[in-house]
């Protein structure tokens, strides 16, 4: 039967998030009917090094991940939640009851062959052209200090191009799929080895011997061992001079149309790198969070607060902490928006949509924040990318949403609810009829 109703789709974590909402009920409720603590059933169940994923192709064979440390997120979980000592402490006390969830998130973390785009000028400051979508996670430049670390530049004489493809940016990736942070640390790095071999060539040209025997740092390339060298401005002039393949007035092969048109506006003006990601990768890149949640319902209004939440992040090396912290904390809140009100509700005669104002869908403000919230980060580096970094954007969204699903099922029992939102009223009157008053598995995503 066709009708007019627009199918239900993500905000953030498409697919995966519509996944883990219907697994993770059914996990948590598995630990209770099992008498295995919750944690301990995640744990078994999680993801391990390079853990197959999906399903097999013709062959048989089956996809596998880059790395996966969720087990080790759910130890260090277990431990800045103290989750022995919640578990220990009496659920009851008069007409309020407390539960604890765990839930874990995985999505797409990455994605490879992108290009880089850079110029060292004669005033010996880089100027770095960032072709990524500015969503306010600090990506846009943030990726680029790869570049300024293996160039030996501080990152106050290094300036950020972006924002328009009119000033001639390189080909980047959508920013969105929690791509970012993967794809140009990869394609910085790539540059960046591009600009010190040429820096190496001109010294050696200039100065003799061969490239290998200098080394780039403290804003110089020079002969190892402290030997003649040059500062990179002086490098920079040089390359104007020299032209071809140096200032940008030949390119290599490989690179995306839109970065050669973007490198031939920037010819002649210095030291022009440029370079796509070609580094191999064994697997497919994931990221993932755990999320630990502790929540407050009175039996008597069905209303609830959630105290507690704790995610803590399986992404790889750490770029930017306060942007990873402020980016597991935010994206949870979009799950928590889920768990508390988000839904979707529709007249069943004439077919319009009822939930179409915040009135009546509320989106999640500052009041429905957990009243603690914390955040922690492995900071363990992915083997199958030079810097070991990995996106962040949506794997917080499915933790966030289910670890508070998870505590309500503790604090009130499988049999009271298993689906998302859950409301006040959805509680209560599920507790006076003493099973499901509502729709049964059921995710509003």
């Amino acid at each position: 039967v066709l009708t007019n109703t627009p199918p239900r789709l993500s905000q953030s974590q498409p697919g995966g998030f519509q996944g883990i909402a219907l697994m993770e009920p059914v996990l948590a409720k598995a630990s209770r009917k099992l008498g295995v603590d919750q944690v301990a059933i995640h744990r078994i169940n999680a993801p391990v090094g390079k853990a197959p994923i999906g399903p097999p192709d013709a062959k048989g064979k089956r996809l596998y991940v880059t790395s996966a440390y969720v087990q080790e997120a759910l130890d260090r979980g277990v431990e800045q939640f103290q989750w022995e000592k919640r578990k220990a402490q009496p659920k009851r006390s008069g007409t309020k009851v407390r539960g604890i969830g765990v839930a874990t998130s995985c999505f797409v973390g990455g994605s490879i062959g992108f290009d880089g785009l850079f110029v060292i000028k004669p005033d010996g400051k880089v100027y770095i052209q960032s072709g990524i979508g500015n969503l306010g996670t600090a990506s846009v430049s943030d990726t680029h200090r790869v570049t300024a670390e293996i160039l030996g530049v501080p990152w106050e004489k290094c300036e950020i191009t972006w924002g328009s493809t009119a000033k001639n940016l390189p080909w980047s990736c959508p920013s969105g799929g929690s791509q970012t942070t993967h794809a140009h640390t990869r394609a910085a790095y790539a540059v960046a080895l591009d600009g010190v071999d040429k820096l190496k060539q001109i010294a050696a040209k200039d100065l003799g011997g061969k490239s290998d025997d200098y080394v780039v740092a403290n804003e110089r390339v020079f002969r190892k061992g402290g030997g003649a060298g040059m500062s990179l401005a002086q490098a920079a002039k040089r390359a104007v001079e020299l032209g071809g393949i140096y200032d940008g007035h030949e390119l290599p092969t490989g690179i995306n149309p839109m970065t050669v048109a973007s490198a031939k506006a920037l010819a002649g003006q210095g030291l022009l790198a440029v370079a796509r990601d070609t580094m191999p990768r064994d697997g497919q890149t994931h990221s993932y969070v755990a999320g630990f949640a502790e929540v407050e319902v009175d039996l008597e209004t069905g209303k609830y607060r959630i105290l507690d939440y704790l995610g803590v992040a399986d992404v790889g090396t750490i770029i930017h902490p306060r942007a990873l912290g402020g980016q597991i904390l935010g994206r949870s809140m979009l799950g928590i928006g889920h768990a508390i009100g988000q839904k979707w509700v529709y007249d069943q005669h004439y077919g319009l949509p009822l939930a179409k104002r915040f009135h009546h869908n509320k989106p999640p403000t500052i009041l429905d924040a957990p009243e603690n919230m914390q955040w922690a980060a492995l900071d363990i580096p992915d083997p199958e990318t030079p810097i070991g970094a990995r996106g962040i954007g949506e794997p917080p969204v499915g933790a966030g949403c289910m670890a508070i699903i998870n505590a309500l099922s503790d604090a009130l029992g499988d049999e009271v609810f298993r689906r998302a939102p859950v409301t006040a009223d959805v509680i209560l009157a599920s507790l006076e009829a003493g099973k499901p008053a509502t729709e049964g598995l059921t995710a509003h995503i």
